[in-house]
């Protein structure tokens, strides 16, 4: 389904250069184009169990290939992947929502395609919010990540917590493990045979149907410090 892509990216590892970057713009042209129809149908199946995503637009969503290499030690200037957040407001969006990446093998590289959801590097009062919300509602969250739904699709990013209680949290919280992460994003790997597959839109929907539960407890407490609720 997503065969220029894959193609396209596969090149680009193995020439992460500007010249044939640009001797090579018209299949990028096509693999972007394919990719952010492949988005917009997403956006419209996962629309129909998620109301607030209606009317977003894949351009909105897709982020650029362009990287910015003004602070890092790599100079490549492209990336090598396409990724898409999907939620009310694009990639630029504060709410959780739902991302999906295809970054293929090739040039020495592991298949690191993935479906995720969470909250990814929330400013510290959003994250102030989200601790505070499960904190006041830790059985109802504890439903949602303990799901057998939960638990048999997804693998939680590691290694971004705190050591001790967060402030403003007591130590004596039975459930403070689960107020500690700095991010509350989660993801599962996509067999990279999926990706070339017709059933790529029908399970990418079936996954993130199973992160909405989660994605509504998030976004009550983001907006409600928002003012929005």
């Amino acid at each position: 389904m997503l065969q220029n892509s894959l193609s396209f990216i596969r090149q680009l590892v193995a020439n992460n250069h500007k010249e044939w970057f640009d001797a090579h713009r018209d299949e990028y042209l096509t693999a972007k184009a394919e990719f952010e129809g492949f988005i917009d149908l997403l956006i419209g199946e996962t629309g129909k169990f998620d109301p607030s995503i209606k009317g977003t637009l894949a351009k909105d969503c897709v982020y650029r290939i362009y990287r910015d290499v003004r602070f890092s030690p790599d100079k490549t200037p492209y990336k090598n992947h396409f990724g898409a957040y999907i939620a009310k407001g694009g990639r630029k969006s504060t709410l959780c929502g739902y991302y999906f990446h295809i970054e293929p093998t090739g040039s020495g590289y592991l298949n690191n395609s993935l479906w995720a959801g969470g909250v990814y590097c929330p400013d510290a009062p959003t994250l102030k919010a989200v601790r505070t919300d499960i904190y006041e509602n830790v059985d109802e969250y504890k439903n949602i990540i303990h799901h057998k739904d939960f638990l048999s699709a997804f693998k939680w990013f590691d290694g971004n917590a705190v050591k001790t209680a967060p402030k403003g949290f007591s130590k004596d919280f039975p459930d403070i493990d689960l107020l500690k992460p700095k991010d509350f994003s989660f993801y599962k790997k996509i067999d990279e045979s999926l990706l070339k597959s017709d059933l790529l839109l029908e399970k990418s929907v079936e996954i993130f149907k199973k992160m909405l539960p989660f994605n509504c407890f998030m976004n009550r407490a983001i907006l409600y410090h928002q003012g929005l609720l």
